[in-house]
């Protein structure tokens, strides 16, 4: 299981994510939980990633696209794990 350490600086926790390479693991998401409610953080953290989508410094690899009949196709491919960045359906 990956380790949460607190980092020095107070800015937050690291996330050691080197023992997801062994067996092919993911981290699948995180939850922001009562940050998106009640504090201005998270709001923060997205927008600051939405902006930097939006100037080119943070991009999105696109593995395959698949039109939106071909859903079950599409979950298949997810499941096996062949994939290397997102999946798109097409409408």
């Amino acid at each position: 299981m990956p380790r949460v350490r607190q980092r020095r600086s107070g800015g937050g926790a690291a996330l050691d994510v080197s023992m997801l390479h062994d067996g092919n693991q993911s981290l699948i998401g995180y939850f922001f939980g009562s940050e998106l409610a009640r504090g201005s953080r998270a709001h923060a953290v997205v927008s600051r990633m939405l902006d930097d989508v939006a100037h080119r410094a943070l991009t999105v690899t696109i593995d395959r696209r698949f039109p939106l009949s071909e859903a079950a196709d599409a979950h298949g491919y997810i499941e096996s794990r062949h994939g290397f960045g997102r999946i798109v359906l097409k409408t």
